[in-house]
């Protein structure tokens, strides 16, 4: 069955439809908020932009999603999943009206960012929400399509929002006022985001399916932290999992380089035709179309190839993209690479996200997705503090550009030098296809990412070990 033909079926039920409409309201407001803070730190004419204000704010957008996440589920267990979209949303729809007063005051010391923070913590519940209640509303046997569809399709609308909300920001002049009604439309979205969600009849569509008590809620949040150690310990065993996620991890940093300094370009380099907020938006649709390739070709590709084999690829070629494209300063040639780097960036991460769900034990793969989250967020924006040290202000650095390459590169060379000497990272098992049994014969149990992103922090040891520690044994040790 084509997309088209998936995507009819799946908008046929009604609870994938509500859930479906829920996130793409939700998601398109934060791209205009997203807008809306990149534009007012770094694009508003009043203000210098400067890398250290560029990192605080990737920081704010991103950190929050890792550190909350792990606790979310334990809110998530509790209450009625569709009224936490309703008061989030209104609680930001609450939060931007007074970002609003903020911004038309000029405002960019620690209130706006406390203000800016609180919004974006409050979407990490949102997420999570409609991460958690995806298999209320489907079968399991459609969970990966409904995933993949949910995923792309937020970050379309994300995209499609900030796109919105830089438009309506330049066509009102671009100051700090402009800025204020960008966030004003983002405060009415989340209304919106919010009454799509509100019209639900019923408060339990999207779960939980049994509500559990409050009570010794400080031991439970406690508990939490101590599984999540427990989890790093499972991962660092899971010899795939550990090689992969490195890789990314090295990948993620070399982004976070190149994406300060590619803002930085558009804010003060590429100061004609093709630069400015409209050029650095051109350029993120690059990216996003790029993302989306990815999530189409993928799968594809890794039923003919080992999903090792095609990490080491798109890194790789992504190093050499970033080199070849970035070097001559271009702003036409920065698109292309945009729309390159979305591409190896989506399709390393969708390997790395599968090969996590086949070899990690059910009972640690909630765990693991958050401290995942975790490592791949943080050297994202360790990588921009960095950036801000290293980077001039109007963003031309050939040296940034190199090691940022070569950070591509090693990460995929080193990754599959490590990865061809173990018979399990060399299976080939394409993106979404069935796990079959370990050589232990226990079934591998596989969820969509964004089901175990959901916080499902806390879980029972498993009564056998992770398929990986009988899995991961050198080739040369098995029968090829």
């Amino acid at each position: 069955m084509g997309w088209a033909g998936k995507l009819r079926e799946l908008l046929g039920v009604p609870g994938f439809r509500a859930l479906y409409a829920a996130r793409l309201t939700s998601q398109t407001a934060d791209g205009i908020f997203q807008a809306c803070l990149v534009s007012y730190v770094l694009f508003s004419p009043e203000r210098a932009a400067s890398p250290g204000a560029l990192a605080a704010s990737l920081a704010i957008v991103v950190l929050p999603f890792s550190v909350i996440g792990p606790f979310a589920g334990v809110v998530l267990d509790r209450v009625s999943r569709q009224r936490v979209l309703v008061v989030c949303s209104l609680t930001r729809a609450a939060l931007l009206m007074i970002l609003v007063t903020l911004i038309a005051a000029g405002h960019t010391g620690a209130d706006f960012y406390v203000m800016a923070l609180a919004v974006v913590s409050v979407n990490r519940f949102v997420l999570a929400a409609l991460s958690a209640g995806l298999p209320i509303v489907i079968d399991v046997d459609r969970l990966i399509g409904a995933n993949a569809l949910s995923v792309t399709s937020g970050t379309v609308v994300t995209l499609v929002g900030a796109g919105a909300g830089s438009g309506l920001r330049s066509l009102t002049g671009g100051s700090d006022s402009s800025v204020a009604l960008v966030a004003g439309l983002a405060g009415l979205a989340y209304l919106g985001a919010a009454t799509t969600a509100a019209r639900l009849a019923n408060r339990h569509m999207f779960g939980p399916e049994k509500i559990i008590g409050w009570a010794g809620i400080t031991t439970q949040f406690r508990q939490v932290a101590l599984d999540l150690a427990d989890g790093a310990r499972v991962l660092w065993r899971t010899g795939p999992v550990r090689r992969a996620l490195a890789a990314l991890t090295a990948s993620r940093a070399a982004y976070g380089l190149v994406l300060v300094m590619t803002i930085l370009l558009y804010r003060n380099y590429f100061t004609g035709t093709g630069g400015g907020l409209g050029g650095l938006a051109v350029t993120v649709a690059a990216s996003g179309v790029g993302t989306v390739t990815a999530a189409v070709v993928t799968p594809r590709v890794t039923g003919r190839i080992p999903k090792a084999r095609w990490i080491m690829i798109v890194l790789v070629a992504g190093g050499v993209v970033e080199i070849v494209l970035g070097l001559p300063f271009s702003s036409p040639l920065f698109v292309a690479a945009g729309l390159l780097l979305g591409f190896s960036a989506q399709a390393s991460k969708i390997c790395v996200d599968t090969i996590v769900q086949e070899e990690v034990p059910d009972a640690y793969r909630g765990r693991a997705f958050s401290l995942y989250d975790l490592l791949f967020n943080v050297a994202f924006v360790a990588a921009a503090a960095l950036a801000a040290v290293v980077v001039p202000t109007n963003g031309r650095s050939s040296p940034t550009i190199v090691a940022a390459g070569l950070g591509y590169l090693l990460a995929g060379v080193v990754y599959y030098r490590a990865a061809r000497r173990h018979l399990v990272d060399m299976r080939i098992r394409a993106v979404g296809a069935p796990a079959g049994p370990a050589l232990d014969e226990s079934p591998a149990i596989s969820v969509p990412v964004g089901q175990a992103a959901a916080g499902q922090a806390a879980g029972r040891p498993p009564a056998a070990r992770p398929a990986a520690d009988v899995l991961d044994e050198p080739v040369s040790g098995r029968q090829q």
